[in-house]
This record gives C-alpha cells, sequence and structure tokens, in this order.
C-alpha cells in the first residue's frame, strides 16, 4: 500500500511516517524539508494549496493522511484568511486532487478545537461542535468537506480529532508551542512553571507517538469509512499537576508560579475515547510523566 503524509515534516506528520516503516510505501509533502531523519528523504517540498504540487503528491497513492495545516489558534485570530487559505481551500484542493488520482481513503487529522467550550465532559465524538477560535472553525470545514468528499465520490473518507498532544518535537522557541513544551523547558533553565489563572483547568494530553499509532490503525480499519474518532488519553490532568509533574521529573526544587488567566480560556477538555477504543481497539501506551521524562531528556 502507497501512504502520502502531507505536513510529513511537522511534529505529528513525522511520527506518523516513522509509524508505518517498513509496512507501507510512505511518501511525504510539505512545505518545508524535514528536520527528521525519518522524514528527510520521503517529503518532497510542495503546498497543498498548489493544484500541480497536490496531483503529483497523490499520483500512484493507495492512502493519504491529510496532516498539513496551519496549527496556531493565535495566528489563526491575526490572519484568518491564511488560516482558512491553508486549513479550508488547502484540504478541499487535497481532497479534490485525491479523489481524481483514486485514491482509496483519506484520512483527514482535525483538531479537538472544534468542539469549543464543552458542554459536559468527556467529550463524546456527537457532542456539538462550536468552535471558538478561527483555527477550530477552519478545521471544522475541512472535516465537513472531507465527510462530504465521502457522499459525492467512491473515495472512503476517515476523520480523527486529537486532543492536546506534545512530544520532544515541539519547538520550544515557538510562541506558539503548548502547555506541555513551555512549562518543561521552563524546568530544564531553572525556572518555574507559569500557569495562567488557578491551574485547577483540565486537559487530556497524549504524546504524538500514539496519535501516530492509532492514525496507522484508521489506514486499512474496516467499517470506518464517513466516522469520527476522538484521540486521547482518556485522562484528566489538572495545569497544576502538570506543572507539579514537570517539576518532580526534572529532580529541581521549584514551585510552580501563577499569572493572570487567559482570556477565553477553556476549563476542562476530555476526549470520551471509547469508539477508538471498540472499532480500533487502540490504547495510548505512552503514560504523560514518561513522556515528560523524555522531553527532559
Amino acid at each position: 500500500m502507497k501512504v502520502l503524509v502531507t505536513g510529513s515534516s511537522g511534529q505529528l506528520g513525522s511520527y506518523i511516517c516513522e509509524s508505518m516503516a517498513g509496512e507501507y510505501e510512505v511518501s511525504g509533502l510539505d512545505i518545508a524539508p524535514s528536520r527528521h531523519a525519518s522524514t528527510k528523504d520521503l517529503t518532497a517540498l510542495g503546498d497543498i494549496r498548489d493544484a500541480g504540487d497536490a496531483s503529483r503528491a497523490v499520483s500512484g497513492v493507495d492512502v493519504v493522511v491529510h496532516c498539513a495545516a496551519q496549527v496556531s489558534v493565535e495566528r489563526s485570530t491575526e490572519d484568518p484568511a491564511t488560516d482558512a487559505h491553508t486549513n479550508v481551500l488547502g484540504t478541499v484542493n487535497m481532497l479534490h486532487a485525491s479523489a481524481r488520482s483514486g485514491v482509496k481513503r483519506f484520512v483527514y487529522i482535525s483538531s479537538a478545537a472544534v468542539y469549543g467550550n464543552p458542554r459536559s465532559v468527556p467529550i463524546s465524538e456527537d457532542h456539538p461542535t462550536e468552535p471558538m477560535s478561527n483555527y477550530g472553525a477552519s478545521k471544522l470545514a475541512g472535516e465537513k468537506f472531507t465527510l462530504a468528499f465521502g457522499h459525492t465520490t467512491p473515495m472512503e473518507v476517515v476523520v480523527m480529532r486529537p486532543f492536546n498532544f506534545y512530544s520532544s518535537r515541539a519547538d520550544p522557541k515557538s510562541p506558539y508551542s503548548g502547555v506541555i513544551t513551555k512549562f518543561v523547558e521552563r524546568v530544564r533553565m531553572g525556572e518555574p512553571p507559569m500557569i495562567e489563572g488557578d491551574g485547577q483547568q483540565t486537559r487530556d494530553f497524549i504524546h504524538a507517538r500514539d496519535v501516530a499509532a492509532m492514525t496507522v490503525l484508521l489506514l486499512a480499519a474496516e467499517g470506518v469509512s464517513g466516522k469520527v474518532f476522538n484521540c486521547g488519553s482518556g485522562q484528566s490532568t489538572s495545569i497544576l499537576e502538570l506543572a507539579r509533574t514537570a517539576i518532580s521529573a526534572s529532580g529541581r526544587n521549584l514551585k510552580p508560579a501563577f499569572t493572570t488567566p487567559r482570556k477565553g480560556d477553556i476549563r476542562h477538555s476530555l476526549a470520551d475515547v471509547s469508539s477508538a477504543r471498540d472499532a480500533l481497539r487502540f490504547s495510548p501506551k505512552v503514560s504523560l510523566s514518561e513522556g515528560i521524562s523524555e522531553l527532559l531528556r
């Protein structure tokens, strides 16, 4: 089976490529060259928004895993047009090229941001989608187009919604990096984790390697076309608990510091992972403490 991974130079895309190594014939498409040895040779430079690049990339491919996206909530607020151009029109472009080329299955990597502020937790896949950011709105639009192509073309489609994933491949220098990356970088420098608000807000953290493992399961799973799956740990962790875990793993004598709450911050987020467990037999392998220790190394 030939598999194309868009966004193959990125944090998640590179792990997905690694997870398929030796089992599938893998190629990648990204606007930037890969810094990871696992994806450096298989990644072709190209833009998902360019029809020619998309057509060349999907030629002869059986399955497309579409990871490429503008992933920053902050950047989507500052430049919503570029966010929509990449996440909506870029996705439509890849869907159209894939369907025309005879791709059998299209796996769209969405985001838990499509849910917005949860009405209840854990969040199941049929929870209302009410995104609170331009980023969440653009990812939801990508989902809708993906599912529509499943009705209007012979191509099978499936959507995955990862919750808060992290890994050592996230850039700690980026202002858009996640909370785990920020906390680990601060304790590594001997500085306390900086918590926005009281730290009682909760999240569902999952290692990018586990997200990649679930993605691989979706490549050939039966009976999943047209379906949406959450991808999370199913474990709730407070931001204060996360800070203490990072400090403990570092072995430093630090205490968390607190600053003003972030405007519009979601209070609680937790994935209902029963669908992925039942349909795919998926369960995460990397615990939060193991993942943080890996980052510190």
